[in-house]
């Protein structure tokens, strides 16, 4: 025993040497749980399992430190069937107590045989089912499971008590009677059993004798009384024995019928008991797998669900991720092309600049980028507009209109702001050529704009001709309205019901200066807008 206040160990004084405190209550509290474990001790020896097990109880809430009252306890534990209370304390006894505790062979010996385990696993599990089985009001259910329990146990008096309990509700109380009498022989004082015994006394009129254990059962001489009716009545003890004289079968065939019947009735209790019962608990037993089964499918499919919408969010993400890398390496390419052509400019080539300034769009730059972009693509308009002016007259002279339209309509495209000299020349190779592709509506647009941006010019009268003689139709120009015949009479004073052809507006126009249209750079002789050599310059 160790002092309470310092832990250290006591001697046979009254006071603690480590720390001087009075133990004269702690000693007496020890004395008093010594006393009730010797108690206990002699109720175990006597068999009064239900006497020890209190004893030893109130004996540890004295000192819970008292490892042999707790380990006497155990014991008292097994010999009434409940293994797991009684592993229960001597785990605790031995964690109280390591080394030099009996404890440890208790514990030993119930682990080494791992189908005592089970089987006391199994009866455990089969009387709380048998409990549950009264709950519902099972009888029979619960009388076989109790009837197996006790088969696997003998020494389990709870198991004993319910099962003479069940019987004693059907008013079988012979068989009541045996079952408790197996109890008393375990625990010979347990109220529980004994209140049983007292209520089967009581509805039979009989006594019981509890013979003690180890001692055979013996009738004591009794008076015997013979009465009519060919019964025997006799007292043993003070129990009065009633049974008839004679019992005899009739016949063989009468043996064979109870035979047959006892077979019978065993078929139908087996058929009518067991057989839906087992199959009640295989019914009960896919049903729960099923369930478990059911419920584990339904949380993998969330699962692969989820995984799925993940899958689906880092494809989205990345198809977002490869057009934004695929846009900025279209950008950077871009800006990569507006270097090299700003390194062109810078270097001198005009030309060059302008050729490959028109393989890129505004939309494609921002900020400074752009600034430059707008700065070269103005510098260079000039000669982007002189490249494709001489593209679209070569293209013209050779005969090729498509060609000459496209590359005039770029000319034109390049100077908006019609700052160059030959603007007005590309506009008037440009309506000639839609002219003699056949396209007189885009002609005829055309002739407007000479009209409409060079009035005073020597081509905007030659174009009102064009207009005025119906060759093309009607344009709007600006707020002016040009309507064909009508508008071409009154201001030219031409003919409306006879239009000239292309040759004879050709042929009436006096050659100037302004009717020069293109002039051979080798030869230096001069072209009309249908590519004809202008006479009298041979």
């Amino acid at each position: 025993m160790r002092c309470i206040y310092c832990n250290t160990p006591l001697s046979g004084a009254d006071y603690c040497t480590g720390c001087g405190a009075d133990i004269t209550i702690q000693k007496r509290i020890a004395r008093i749980s010594n006393l009730l474990y010797n108690q206990g001790l002699e109720k175990a020896r006597v068999r009064d399992i239900e006497g020890a097990i209190t004893c030893l109880k109130r004996s540890l809430k004295f000192n819970k430190e008292n490892t042999d009252a707790r380990n006497l306890l155990g014991l008292c534990y097994i010999e009434t069937g409940e293994i797991v209370s009684a592993l229960c304390e001597w785990v605790i006894s031995k964690n109280m107590k390591a080394s030099g505790n009996i404890a440890d062979t208790y514990i030993d010996m119930l682990q080494s045989n791992k189908n005592r385990l089970d089987v006391i696993n199994q009866t455990i599990r089969k009387y709380n089912q048998s409990i549950q089985y009264c709950r519902e009001d099972n009888e029979d259910m619960a009388i076989i499971q109790l009837k197996r329990v006790i088969g696997r146990n003998p020494k389990y008096v709870k198991a004993y008590q319910l099962l003479s309990l069940l019987y004693m509700k059907r008013g079988e109380y012979e068989k009541a009677r045996k079952l408790l009498k197996k109890a008393a022989a375990i625990d010979n004082t347990n109220t529980t059993t004994l209140r049983y015994l007292q209520e089967i006394e009581d509805a039979t009129g009989k006594t019981t004798s509890l013979a003690p254990r180890g001692r055979r059962f013996t009738k004591e001489p009794a008076e015997k009384e013979t009465e009519s009716g060919g019964t025997l009545r006799y007292l043993s003890g003070t129990e009065m024995i009633i049974q008839p004289t004679t019992f005899r079968d009739s016949s063989t065939i009468a043996t064979f019928i109870n035979i047959v019947l006892g077979m019978l009735l065993g078929g139908a209790i087996v058929w009518f008991l067991i057989v839906p019962a087992n199959r009640q608990e295989a019914n009960d037993d896919a049903n729960r797998m099923v369930t478990d089964a059911n419920t584990k499918l339904a949380s993998e499919s969330v699962k692969v669900q989820d995984l799925t919408d993940q899958i689906t969010g880092y494809q989205e993400q990345v198809q977002a991720a490869n057009e934004e890398r695929d846009a900025a390496l279209a950008k950077a390419a871009s800006y990569d092309d507006l270097m090299g052509i700003a390194g062109a400019y810078v270097n001198g080539d005009e030309a060059g600049a302008a050729s490959l300034i028109t393989t890129l769009e505004a939309d494609q730059f921002d900020g400074n980028a752009l600034t430059l972009y707008s700065g070269i693509n103005k510098a260079v308009q000039a000669s982007l507009f002189q490249q494709y002016y001489n593209e679209g007259t070569t293209a013209y002279v050779a005969g090729n209109m498509p060609g000459a339209i496209e590359k005039l309509e770029a000319a034109i495209a390049a100077d908006p702001e019609r700052t160059q000299q030959q603007y007005l020349d590309a506009l008037w190779y440009l309506a000639y050529a839609y002219f003699q592709t056949g396209d007189t509506t885009k002609a005829g647009d055309v002739y407007g704009r000479v009209i409409q941006y060079f009035p005073n010019s020597a081509y905007a009268s030659q174009a009102q001709q064009f207009i005025s003689s119906g060759a093309v139709p009607s344009v709007n120009v600006g707020a002016q309205s040009i309507q064909g015949e009508e508008a071409a009479a009154n201001m030219s004073g031409l003919d409306a019901e006879a239009p000239m052809t292309a040759q004879e507006q050709a042929e009436a126009i006096t050659w100037t200066e302004a009717d020069v249209a293109w002039v051979d750079p080798n030869t230096g002789l001069k072209y009309d807008m249908y590519g004809n050599e202008l006479p009298g310059q041979r």
